[in-house]
């Protein structure tokens, strides 16, 4: 069973993914009881054309979230869009502090995924106050970005998406890294198939691509949702999917104390294995400045 924390936009639409997906049961917990209840019946009524046998349940009680194997949490602030992702730090962090509080009542074996923002800030605080075995907390933002990256290289090329490779590291904020040295369209390096100007126009629409969103319809959407659920696809039926997670780093790529975006081994048992890159010294400085970024922010909630 899995259990998602916040029944707005996000949230539901992330259970409705995971129930289309046929990845498990969902109970849709919200301080809003008739808004989870009323989600839950709807996502049900569709439930025949989707050929979903499962439970989708909504309710306000966290008793309801015992026995999950993943939980996770999309309650907060959402972004407006005159906000960055950090203006919602210090409100965000103390819901997540109550809601992490819960979820160790009553699923303590669980693994929890967070997806409030700012997502790298709100994992490391879970992890803080859960207790739980770092590999058992994960964050939701660079697949995200990933799927962005991958999409205007496809957009650009003309080709077809599906055969588009890419990766994102590092906070999932403005000073995220899209690492072009390892994106190829079918193993053939991007830098071979685009110019200069291309690449930097690409990575600039990648980092923006979130407040561009937001901009236009308020918040974003059907991606965060859809990213959802593979994840949680990915630790309920053990597939060790290869992808981009903020995850807290304890000496990998030199840094400790934070938590941020970089390629894991997503498993059963949550982060199975950090994978450590080599990366061009141009990426290791952008990198280190992510990091610092997050690191600010976590300061910032201990004054």
């Amino acid at each position: 069973m899995i259990t998602v924390i916040g029944a707005g936009k996000v949230g539901s639409a992330a259970a409705f993914d995971i129930l289309r997906y046929k990845i498990s049961d969902v109970v849709l917990i919200d301080t809003n009881e008739k808004q989870a209840k009323g989600e839950a019946l709807d996502m049900m009524q569709a439930a025949p054309a989707i050929e979903f046998d499962g439970k989708i349940r909504g309710t306000s009680s966290f008793t309801e979230m015992a026995g999950s194997e993943l939980v996770i949490v999309t309650a907060g602030l959402g972004r407006r869009p005159d906000m960055t992702r950090f203006d919602l730090l210090k409100t965000n962090a103390e819901i997540v502090r109550g809601v992490v509080r819960e979820i160790a009542k009553y699923a303590p074996k669980s693994k929890i995924m967070m997806v409030t923002n700012p997502v790298d800030v709100m994992t490391y605080l879970a992890f803080q106050e859960s207790g739980l075995k770092r590999c058992c907390l994960f964050g939701m933002g660079n697949i995200l970005d990933t799927l962005r990256f991958r999409t205007y290289i496809a957009n650009e090329l003309g080709v077809s998406r599906e055969d588009t490779r890419a990766l994102v590291i590092g906070e999932h904020g403005d000073s995220m890294v899209p690492l072009v040295e390892y994106a190829s369209v079918s193993g053939i390096p991007i830098t071979e198939l685009l110019g200069y100007e291309q690449i930097e126009r690409i990575v600039h629409s990648t980092v923006t691509s979130g407040a561009d969103v937001i901009s236009l319809k308020g918040s974003t959407v059907y991606a965060p949702g859809t990213v959802i659920a593979i994840m949680a696809d990915a630790v309920l039926t053990g597939r060790n999917r290869v992808m981009s997670v903020s995850t807290c780093l304890c000496g990998e790529y030199g840094f400790d104390g934070v938590s941020i975006g970089v390629p894991v081994v997503l498993g059963r048992e949550g982060v199975e294995k950090i994978i450590e890159l080599k990366l061009s010294s141009q990426a290791r400085e952008k990198f280190a400045k992510s990091v610092a970024v997050v690191k600010d922010a976590i300061a910032m909630l201990k004054t």
